[in-house]
């Protein structure tokens, strides 16, 4: 299993300096550039084409993030790719694309707090990216779904 561990830790990193590189291309107008980086990371974090995950319910998409994956890694994974659906929607903000960047905060929040829910305990961190997250998700876009994994984590 170690040669596997180190395997993802090395996706992780590699997944943390293109979440990097899009946020320096999205800060310097590179909006298009920044798009086609994050579309790499998602092929990356997934292991294949976009075309194979994309039109995968969220849920399918978390189970091939999760598959052959510790619970650790799954987390991970899955956690990084939360973190690349909301830098997408902090760039539809910025291009004034509101419907995009709220769908993109919803499904990140979705994913954390999956995780949150399945593949942790007390995480503080998690919890302020849950928080953080939340806060850029519409109330009225928080589907069912959503407002129960909120009230189980509250209890």
């Amino acid at each position: 299993m170690p040669a596997q561990e180190d395997y993802i830790e090395r996706h992780i990193a590699i997944l943390v300096r293109l979440i990097a590189q899009i946020v320096t291309l999205r800060l310097s107008g590179k909006i298009e550039e920044a798009a086609a980086v994050m579309m790499q990371a998602q092929e990356k974090l997934f292991g294949c084409p976009a075309s194979d995950f994309a039109v995968l319910p969220l849920d399918d998409q978390l189970n091939l993030l999760a598959r052959g994956m510790s619970p650790e890694q799954a987390r991970e994974k899955m956690v990084g790719y939360a973190l690349l659906l909301r830098e997408a929607g902090v760039s539809y903000l910025e291009q004034d694309r509101k419907e995009l960047a709220a769908g993109a905060f919803k499904t990140a929040l979705h994913i954390l707090l999956v995780v949150s829910l399945n593949y942790s305990g007390r995480d503080d961190a998690l919890a302020d990216l849950i928080r953080s997250t939340l806060a850029n998700a519409p109330v009225e876009q928080v589907d069912a779904p959503i407002r129960e994994m909120l009230e189980a984590m509250a209890s």
